[in-house]
């Protein structure tokens, strides 16, 4: 595993209470309560949450609340500071304060992908108490079809591996006496993560098309990159963005030139775009997770869904992503 300072810095306990970005401690209280994420059983490979462990260490956002709980074992608690619910994209905490944080003995984030982390981060940096791991360090983002600087690297399940091991990293600086435990658990996950992303490949090996649509927020062009699927969406990356007439009409024009039958959508937004596009070319929706939101039951627009809170990142994808590429790209 890679070693390097730059990987986490050190804060204080107090400090991350008082810090003057009063936002960030709020959310954290709304997040810290009856969550079903907390105190779940085992997740893939054996991890999961320990409400008795002697550390805890907050996430970001789901994808990476599942990185660190698959990495921690039962020496950790991994706690996601994103509500049930919530879109990771969108979610920013509420000001306030809450002692809850002062149990805080790591917080694992993202650069670029929430303003909140990024500025949470910058706050810690000279402190102690506190190792704030960044996920995303050496993982190079790329210009996409969607955005300059698309962050969605945990999309590719290969680029994942990295941030795992980023992790580990971390968790063994805050617990030095089972750093051997936090790297074989990351080898561990990250041959999951390397199944994963055979088996991707062996859908698109049998797919008869390469084009899917989403007609939600596109956080899925690091599939292009690694699998050579091309994602068309007439809204942005932000779950805010909307979809003018004009690019809703080049979409249905495409999906009637590529013979496309089905419309994908995040399963944690609102999907009406994606509900009137299939109509008007009649085709069916089919679901999507870019695991930035945790559900407890079915997305609104598409029933036949369930969805457990407790989910981690290959449920994710083997419960809603490889069927949905499968049928969408023809390689049933």
């Amino acid at each position: 595993m890679r070693s390097d300072e730059n990987d986490s810095r050190v804060v204080s306990r107090r400090s991350f209470t008082a810090l003057s970005v009063g936002a960030l401690a709020a959310g954290f209280a709304g997040c810290l309560g009856d969550d079903p994420q907390e105190n779940n059983g085992g997740g893939n490979g054996g991890a999961g949450s320990n409400g008795d462990a002697e550390y805890t260490v907050f996430a970001s956002m789901p994808a990476v609340w599942d990185f660190v709980r698959q990495t921690a074992g039962d020496h950790m608690e991994a706690i996601d500071l994103v509500p049930i619910g919530e879109h990771g994209h969108d979610w920013t905490p509420e000001p306030g304060t809450v002692e809850e944080l002062d149990e805080a003995d790591g917080f694992v984030y993202l650069r670029d992908f929430a303003t909140w982390q990024d500025d949470a981060a910058d706050q810690l940096e000279e402190r102690d108490d506190v190792v704030v791991i960044e996920a995303t360090e050496g993982i190079e983002f790329f210009d996409s079809p969607a955005e300059d600087n698309d962050e969605h690297f945990w999309m590719d399940p290969v680029e994942c591996q990295d941030g795992v091991e980023n992790i580990a990293d971390g968790l063994a600086e805050i617990d030095p006496d089972n750093a051997d435990d936090y790297e074989a658990n990351a080898a561990a996950f990250n041959d999951e993560l390397e199944a994963l992303n055979d088996d991707i490949h062996d859908i698109v090996d049998r797919a008869e098309l390469e084009d899917i649509v989403v007609a939600t927020h596109d956080s899925f062009q690091w599939w292009n990159r690694r699998y050579d699927i091309n994602i068309h969406s007439p809204v942005g990356t932000s779950p805010d963005d909307a979809a003018s007439a004009a690019d809703v009409e080049e979409i249905e024009t495409l999906i009637e030139d590529i013979g496309i039958e089905h419309v994908l959508y995040d399963v944690g937004e609102p999907a009406p775009l994606a509900d009137s596009l299939a109509d008007e070319v009649d085709a069916e929706i089919l679901p999507l997770s870019p695991i930035e939101t945790q559900i407890d039951g079915s997305p609104e627009v598409d029933p036949t869904v369930e969805m457990e809170p407790d989910w981690g990142y290959v449920e994710h994808f083997r419960e809603i992503n490889l069927p949905t590429l499968e049928t969408a790209l023809w390689a049933e």
